[in-house]
């Protein structure tokens, strides 16, 4: 099997930002994810797997009937009301791709020759990791 090469974009996390009204609350893997309103929150790709249904490639629509199932969106009366696609069309989800690239270092572990990169960013952007929580108290609308 031939081996990718370090300077191939890889998603390693993803861009959650939920537009909703109300903070969406779930867990992966025992860790409480938090995502507050219009906050852009960064998760691993398999925290957004789990708990999105996202992967890359993923058909929108599929992750749809997985959010809307996971959360509890999917009861008759939000079917009704039409508030199951409310809620999933104002979560926004984007991978977030990093480019590793191999640099020379000498024997110190310094490095000898400088890395040629793309522009730099100039601001930190603005993502917040997972929040701890003393206490879960569940997942869904709240």
């Amino acid at each position: 099997m031939a081996e990718e090469p370090m300077d191939t974009p890889q998603v390693i996390n993803v861009k959650v930002v939920n537009r909703n009204t109300f903070t969406v609350m779930d867990r992966f893997d025992g860790v409480p994810y938090v995502f507050p309103e219009n906050k852009a929150v960064s998760v691993p790709i398999e925290a957004a797997n789990h708990i999105f249904g996202w992967y890359p490639g993923v058909n929108r629509e599929e992750m749809r009937r997985h959010v809307q199932r996971r959360m509890g969106w999917n009861t008759p009366e939000m079917v009704k009301s039409n508030q199951h696609d409310k809620f999933f069309d104002a979560i926004d989800i984007a991978p977030i791709t990093y480019r590793m690239i191999p640099i020379e270092v000498d024997e110190n572990g310094d490095e000898v020759k400088p890395v040629k990169t793309a522009a730099r960013m100039t601001a930190k952007p603005e993502l917040e990791g997972p929040k701890k929580l003393e206490r879960f108290e569940g997942g869904g609308a709240a």
